[in-house]
């Protein structure tokens, strides 16, 4: 159901993960949207940036951990 309270939520969620990614730094941010937001494949970012697919992954990894680092930090501000 969207209530104006689901839809709040969602819009909030959407604002704190916007703004967690525009915290990463560059190289994190560029590998983050690549693959999980326009969702290009491992190897295709790898071609791309011209690295491994293994430094993608790991920086994928990083990213990732970093992103939920910023989210979580966020949510405990906001609390």
């Amino acid at each position: 159901m969207n209530t104006p309270e689901c839809l709040f939520e969602k819009n909030e969620v959407k604002r704190m993960v916007h703004d967690a990614i525009n915290q990463l730094n560059y190289e994190q941010r560029t590998i983050i949207v690549l693959r999980d937001i326009q969702g290009f494949s491992y190897q295709q970012i790898a071609e791309m940036l011209e690295i491994s697919v293994g430094t993608v992954k790991s920086r994928i990894n990083r990213g990732r951990n970093h992103l939920k680092l910023l989210i979580s930090e966020g949510m405990k501000v906001t609390s």
